[in-house]
């Protein structure tokens, strides 16, 4: 009989130690962006044209495959992320807006081959993909193949797509994930046509109606290709104060952007934005991963990268959140002057 009660309690002792070992949540994801896919560089000398750029991205859709398994970048991230692994295989990659460079039909289908949705070689995890200022307006090739794409995750269980289907939102282990592709604004740009690509096709409609349905503790990370500049032109203050009305009252855990092609880990609303918008509410977590495409000097040479891939590393384990930016240079993670500002851990539980 003691025997038996012994072997009961050595039996719970080992769930319960091994119970406590399992993190409630663990969901790892990248963001890339500004992929120009079919970019061609025709004043560089020799001219770098557009197979040669795309088998360019390929190469660091290569080295990105190269991810998992990586240490944790020293300092704050390491520390944080002690005891819990290297970097795990991401639930998805999220890339942030100009998949292609011009919108054209055979660019979308390049991007579609090179980024396929199911997470076939080199990539092994599922891509999330959303518009930008380059992929064209409603009609294009782009916007239209992204609505296709969308019902096809929609219905392999993988996202909801808004009405239209642009539009998106998934959740991964009780963190909402909130895509809204141009950014989240209704109506085109004063003077532009609703047809063009300065309509976000009622971003912020979807936006506000995904956040009706979750509870203001809930985690929230919402995708978009504009940044959140206050020096923007490319979507006004008046939209960009709706944006925050419609997210201030939730638990934005991140906001993340492309357009810009530089890296960078800033908040939103930035000063000037802040104190128009009244000076009172948060301040949220911006993160820019970069870009595939690289400046090029007409009559010099291709550039070749900035580094070998540009990519926002994201780990949400239980209630910590951290990133870094990963590069490929040796030791795989970003060494330049700003990589300490780039790096972030949060404790994203609601106080």
């Amino acid at each position: 009989m003691i025997k038996s009660i012994l072997t009961i309690a050595t039996a719970l002792l080992a769930f319960a130690s091994s119970s406590a070992a399992e993190p409630a949540r663990d969901v790892t994801f990248y963001l890339v962006s500004d992929t120009h896919v079919g970019m061609n560089y025709r004043k560089t000398t020799p001219p770098f044209g557009s197979d040669e750029f795309n088998a360019h991205v390929a190469k660091t859709l290569e080295v990105l495959a190269k991810v998992p398994g990586t240490a944790w970048q020293e300092g704050p991230v390491a520390e944080a992320m002690k005891g819990k692994g290297p970097v795990p295989r991401p639930l998805g990659m999220l890339v942030a807006g100009d998949l292609t460079e011009v919108g054209n039909a055979a660019q979308w289908a390049d991007f579609d081959r090179l980024f396929p949705w199911k997470g076939t070689t080199p990539a092994k995890y599922p891509t999330f993909a959303l518009a930008g200022n380059h992929d064209g307006g409603n009609a294009g090739p782009v916007r239209q193949g992204l609505r296709q794409r969308n019902r096809e995750m929609a219905a392999a269980g993988l996202l909801t797509a808004s009405e239209d289907g642009l539009h998106a939102s998934w959740n991964w282990q009780g963190v909402h994930f909130i895509n809204v592709n141009l950014y989240g604004g209704d109506g085109a740009k004063e003077g532009a046509k609703e047809t063009s690509m300065w309509n976000p096709e009622g971003g912020l409609s979807f936006l506000k109606s995904r956040l009706a349905k979750i509870g203001p503790a809930e985690p929230v990370v919402i995708v978009q290709h504009l940044d959140f500049s206050a020096r923007s032109t490319w979507w006004d203050q008046p939209k960009r104060k709706a944006f925050y009305e419609a997210i201030k009252g939730h638990h934005i855990i991140a906001l993340l952007h492309g357009h810009t092609h530089v890296i960078t880990r800033l908040q939103f609303p930035e000063d000037k934005d802040y104190a128009d918008f009244g000076g009172t509410g948060p301040r949220f977590d911006c993160f820019s991963a970069g870009a595939f495409k690289p400046d090029a000097k007409e009559g010099k040479p291709f550039p070749g990268p900035r580094y070998p891939c540009e990519c926002y590393v994201f780990r949400i384990v239980d209630d910590v959140l951290v990133a870094a930016h990963y590069t490929a240079e040796p030791g795989g993670w970003n060494t330049s002057k700003h990589a300490p500002q780039l790096t972030f851990v949060k404790d994203i539980k609601v106080k």
